[in-house]
C-alpha cells in the first residue's frame, strides 16, 4: 500500500479511538447512574460513537480495503479525503457537545461533504480494484451512510427551525425521522458485515466466486432503502417487508461465515475472536430488531411516547458495541499478540455488553450498573492499550 494511504488509515484509527473516549466516559457515567447528562450530551454520546468512532474507523478500513494498487494521484486524493473526514468529524463532535440550534446542521452539512468525498474516493477505487465481496459491501455501506447523512442534516434543520422549507410539517417530520433507522439498519449492519468479513477471511472473496456474498450485500442495501421509504411514507407493511429482507440477508451472511463460528474456530485463539464476536452480535442484534419491530407493528410499544426505550437502546448498543466495536477493535488488535490484556478486553467487552442489554430489557438498575462497570473498564483498557501501542492499527 502507498505510504500516504498507510499513514492516513493509521491517523483515522487513532483519532477515532481518541473520540471514542468521549463516548465511553459519557456512557459509563450515565450507565452507573452517577450523572444524568443533558439531552445535548446524550446526543454527543451517540454521534461521537456513530461518526467519531465508528465512521472515522470505517473510512480507515475502506482505505485498507482499496488502497492497494493506488497510483500517486489516488494516494494523494485519499490522504486529502482522510484529513477532511478527520477534521470535519472533530468539528462535528465538538459542535454537538457545545452548541444547539442552527450550528448543528451547519456542522452536519460539512460532515456530509466529507462523507461524500469518502464515497467518491471509495467508488473510484472500487471501480479500479479487483471486485471483492467485502469491497462491494463497503461501497454500498458508504452509499447508505451518505443517505443517512443527508437525512441527518434534514433532521438537524427540522429541530433547529421546526420546519423544512417548502414542506409541510408531516412530510418534514417523516424525512427527519428516517435518519436513525437509515444509520442503524441501512448503514451499520452492512458496514459491520463488510468489516468483519474483511478481517476474518485470509483472502478477500471475489464477487465472481460467491453469488451468495454478492446477494447479501445487495439484500442488506436494498432492505436499508426500503426502511427509509417505509419511515418517510409511514407504511407499516413496508417496514415488515424490509425486516424480512434484512433478516434474510443476515441469515445468509451467518451461513457464509459459519466456518468462523464453528467450535473448532473459537478454540484457535488469537485476535480473530473480535471478528467472530462481531458476526455473533449481528445475529443477536437482528433478533432484537425483529422483536422490536413486531412490538411496534402490533402497537405494544410506542417509542415516541417513551415506550420500549430499553429494547431500542439494547438494539442500538448491540449494533454500536457488539457488531461495530468488536469488528473495529480487530483492526487495532491484528498487529498485536493476543495476551492477557487482549483477553480481558474482548471478554470484558462482550460479557459486559450481554449484562448491560439484560439490565436494559429487564429494567434492572443493579444489573445495568454492574455490567456498565465491566463494559466501560474493558473499553477504556482497549483505548489505552491501542493508543499506547505504536504498532496497533498500523498495518491492520
Amino acid at each position: 500500500m502507498h505510504s500516504q494511504l498507510h499513514a492516513s488509515a493509521r491517523m483515522l484509527f487513532r483519532w477515532a479511538m481518541g473520540i471514542f473516549l468521549v463516548t465511553i466516559v459519557i456512557g459509563v457515567l450515565n450507565g452507573l447512574d452517577l450523572w444524568s447528562p443533558s439531552r445535548e450530551l446524550l446526543l454527543t454520546h451517540v454521534h461521537a460513537g456513530t461518526l467519531g468512532w465508528i465512521t472515522m474507523a470505517v473510512v480507515g478500513v475502506a482505505i485498507l480495503m482499496f488502497g492497494d494498487g493506488a497510483d500517486e494521484k489516488g494516494a494523494k486524493t485519499g490522504a486529502m479525503m482522510a484529513k477532511t473526514v478527520m477534521w470535519t468529524t472533530v468539528l462535528y463532535v465538538v459542535t454537538f457537545a457545545t452548541t444547539t440550534g442552527i450550528l448543528r446542521p451547519i456542522a452536519g452539512t460539512l460532515m456530509l461533504i466529507a462523507i461524500v468525498l469518502a464515497l467518491v474516493w471509495v467508488a473510484g477505487r472500487y471501480r479500479a480494484s479487483e471486485k471483492t465481496v467485502p469491497g462491494l459491501a463497503m461501497y454500498l455501506a458508504m452509499v447508505s451512510l451518505t443517505i443517512g447523512a443527508v437525512l441527518g442534516v434534514l433532521l438537524g434543520l427540522f429541530i433547529a427551525n421546526g420546519s423544512l422549507p417548502g414542506m409541510d410539517n408531516d412530510m418534514a417530520g417523516s424525512l427527519a425521522g428516517a435518519h436513525p433507522p437509515a444509520m442503524l439498519v441501512g448503514y451499520l449492519m452492512l458496514a459491520g458485515a463488510a468489516v468483519a468479513e474483511f478481517f476474518l477471511n485470509d483472502r478477500a472473496v471475489r464477487t465472481s466466486e460467491s453469488k451468495l456474498g454478492v446477494s447479501v450485500a445487495w439484500i442488506l442495501f436494498l432492505a436499508g432503502l426500503l426502511f427509509n421509504v417505509a419511515f418517510i411514507a409511514d407504511v407499516e407493511a413496508l417496514i415488515q417487508v424490509a425486516t424480512l429482507l434484512e433478516l434474510a440477508g443476515i441469515v445468509i451472511f451467518i451461513v457464509r461465515m459459519r466456518s468462523h463460528l464453528a467450535p473448532s474456530a473459537w478454540s484457535g485463539g488469537g485476535t480473530r475472536i473480535y471478528g467472530q464476536m462481531s458476526v455473533l452480535w449481528l445475529a443477536i442484534g437482528m433478533a432484537i430488531f425483529v422483536y422490536l419491530v413486531q412490538l411496534f407493528i402490533s402497537g405494544q410499544i410506542d417509542p415516541e411516547a417513551g415506550e420500549g426505550l430499553g429494547i431500542l437502546i439494547a438494539f442500538d448498543h448491540a449494533m454500536f458495541v457488539g457488531v461495530m466495536t468488536n469488528a473495529l477493535l480487530m483492526a487495532f488488535a491484528s498487529t498485536m499478540a493476543f495476551d492477557g490484556v487482549q483477553k480481558a478486553i474482548v471478554w470484558g467487552t462482550n460479557v459486559g455488553l450481554v449484562g448491560f442489554l439484560i439490565g436494559l430489557v429487564a429494567e434492572s438498575a443493579a444489573v445495568k450498573r454492574v455490567s456498565t462497570a465491566v463494559l466501560g473498564a474493558a473499553l477504556l483498557l482497549a483505548a489505552w492499550t491501542f493508543m499506547m501501542n505504536k504498532e496497533s492499527a498500523s498495518a491492520a
